[in-house]
Parts: structure tokens; sequence; C-alpha cells
């Protein structure tokens, strides 16, 4: 006769069987890197398009790894080479694409995260899943401790789940559903950090589905309350460039554009200050009695100079350099429900005068203030 216990018991086997069906374990691979002074090993999960496999990793596993240094295994032992095409230090994040052909198992079941926190809220336990050197799965039972747009804060869920220094790089799920990947572990306070499925999205699904890259229409960028033609200019060249946005023309007036974002900049302020060269060299002047020889020695060791001085950051030539503080902000509006980001940044260049004049050094700065606010506020605020 069998007992409450043993019942209780297989249901709870069963549960804990189809929280770690091989449909979820099918996406998961080994992570080797062939450095010079040694080898390092990671993990992460793939996602297909077509001919073509993507691997999201924590990035502090690649990214130094020198060129056709990655090898990856999935569950079945077929191995790839792969290389790094993304990577977000901030986040510490990587998109690898592995070389073509391959064998590796790579399912097309790429998610934008809005469905994972309803998963995770229902989902009895989350599980943490990689594979390790030998090709075994490894697992740990989680729960999450808090959860965030970004992040989710996970711990063991028993007191026989442990979590292990190797478990970064480990593929989340809640259930059948992927929700996040672990890119942190500290075994002393038995906490581990998972980027969200919805913010690798953010960083890496325009990269994963091409077809899907997001328009925007982007209004001039101004300086006091005028177009800033140079703003414009380099915020049109980098949306359209390394942001990976279509920039579509604004509707017609009164109409709304049809488009999936709105992106508003204003140079708030640029200021600029003027300062001595402390390593400012005045030009040699030869002596009228200076032999031919004498001058070409004496050029031959100028050169020489300006080439030490330039490995060492030094500009000798301008008598005075000038420092520029250009302050960037940024609005991203989404047309869909008219939430809104601001992002202000400020941007620090020291040039020296070596020519240009004040104004064409201040248009020079304007364009790179502008790329480099836009390049930060997509990565504080992924679209």
């Amino acid at each position: 006769m069998t007992n409450t216990r043993d019942v209780l018991r297989r249901l709870a086997l069963a549960a804990v069987a189809a929280l770690v069906s091989l449909d979820a374990t099918a996406g998961i691979v080994h992570i080797t890197v062939t450095q010079r002074n040694g080898t390092e090993f990671g993990a992460g999960y793939t996602v297909g398009r077509g001919a073509d496999c993507f691997i999201v990793t924590p990035f502090h596993v690649v990214q130094f790894a020198p060129a056709d240094s990655i090898t990856v295994t999935d569950t079945k032992g077929s191995s790839a080479k792969a290389r790094l095409v993304k990577g977000s230090e901030e986040f510490d994040a990587g998109l690898l694409q592995v070389a073509t052909p391959h064998t590796l198992d790579c399912p097309a079941d790429w998610s934008d995260g809005t469905k994972a926190p309803a998963a995770i809220g229902s989902a009895p336990f989350l599980v943490a899943r990689k594979v390790d050197d030998t090709g075994r799965i490894m697992q740990t039972r989680l729960f999450a401790a808090s959860t965030a747009r970004e992040q989710v804060e996970l711990q063991p869920f028993g007191p026989n789940d442990e979590l292990r220094e190797g478990d970064s790089g480990s593929a989340v799920y809640a259930g059948d559903a992927l929700v996040g990947l672990i890119v942190s572990v500290d075994t002393q306070s038995r906490e581990a950090i998972a980027l969200t499925q919805a913010q690798i999205h953010g960083l890496f699904g325009a990269d994963v589905l091409p077809g899907s890259r997001r328009t925007a229409v982007l209004q001039p960028f101004t300086l006091r309350r005028a177009e800033n033609p140079y703003a414009t200019v380099a915020a049109r060249e980098y949306l359209a460039g390394p942001g990976e946005l279509d920039i579509l023309a604004a509707a017609a007036e009164g109409g709304a554009p049809a488009a999936d974002y709105v992106i508003v900049g204003q140079i708030v302020d640029v200021t600029s200050t003027r300062a001595a060269n402390p390593d400012y060299e005045p030009p040699e002047q030869a002596s009228k009695d200076e032999s031919i020889g004498e001058q070409l020695l004496r050029g031959l060791g100028r050169r020489v100079t300006e080439e030490v001085n330039e490995e060492l950051d030094r500009n000798v030539e301008a008598q005075y350099l000038r420092s520029f503080n250009v302050d960037v902000q940024i609005e991203i509006k989404k047309v869909a429900d008219g939430a809104s980001v601001l992002n202000l940044e400020r941007r620090s260049y020291e040039l020296p005068e070596v020519g240009e004049t004040v104004a064409d050094m201040e248009k020079t700065v304007i364009g790179n203030a502008v790329r480099e606010a836009l390049a930060l506020t997509l990565q504080k605020y992924p679209l």
C-alpha cells in the first residue's frame, strides 16, 4: 500500500522533472577561451536565426579573448568556434556569433523578456542551468529575492541548494521559460545576480533579430535655442551606425511620426578655458654658422623626440591648450505609450591650439560629445 509521503515525493519529483526538461536545456553551452597565460572557462546559452547561431554569456568571460580563441560546446558534445560580436561592460553581458557551418543545438527561441516577470512569479522555484567542462549539466534551484527590469537577485531555494563560483553564465529558467543569465556569484553571502532577459533583449535584440530594428525620428539638436548642424549630423551618424536605429523623416505637420521613438537633443552649455601648455618646447633656431650636416642631425633628433612625445601622449608644439566642457541632454520618447527618459551627460576635452580657431575646435568637441552622450544614454536605457 502506497502511503501519502510516497505519493507527495513522486509528485514533487515529477514537478522537478518537468522544470528540468530537455527542451529547456537545449540551448546551454560550455565556453572555453584559450589565453596565453592559460585557459578560461565560462557558460552561456544559444539562440538561432536561420543558419546563424548566437550565444549570450557574461562579458568578463570573453572581454579580452584573442581572435580564434573561443570554443563552445553544447550538451550533445558538438563544438564550434565563436567570435565576440558585442559586449556591455556596464551590464557584464556579451554576444558571440558561432562560425558556420556548425552542428550546435541552437533553437530559434529569442524572447524579449516581457513575460518573464509573470513566469518568475508563478514558478515554485527557478533553475540555474549550465554545462561544465566535463559535459555534465549542472543545476541549482533558486528563488528571486528581488526583481527589477535590469536584474534579479537570487538566493538558493533550499538548504541543500548551493551556489558555486562557476555558476556565472548559467541560464535561469522559470519552468521552461528562459528569464535571465547569471553574471555574478557571491558564495559567501549565498547571493547571485542575473541579468533579465528583458535587459538582454535591449542590449542584443537588434543584433539577433535584425528584421526588428527599431525606428526613430531624430529632431534637430539645438544650442542656445538654435539648431546646431554639427550636433544633428553627429547624432544621425551615431544612431544610424553604432546605435543601430533606422532614422525616419519626421511626419507632416500635425501628424504623428511613424516610428518607435522620437529622439530630442540639446547642447545645454559649452564652456572653454585656455591655459599654458606645460609640455611646450619652443622650436630650436639654427645658428648662422651651422653646417648642413648639423641641420640634418638636429632635424633627425627633433623627429625622434616628436615620436617619443606621441607615444607619451604629450603635445609639445602647442604653446596653449584649450579645455572644453560640453553638457548634452538626450531625451528619448516612446511613441507607443508616451513614456520618455531624460539623460544629461558632461563630456570634457583638451585640445592643443595648433592652428584651428576656437570656433572650429568647438564644432569638433560638440560632435564628439553628442556621439558619446548618445552611447552612454543607450547603455543606461536600452531601447
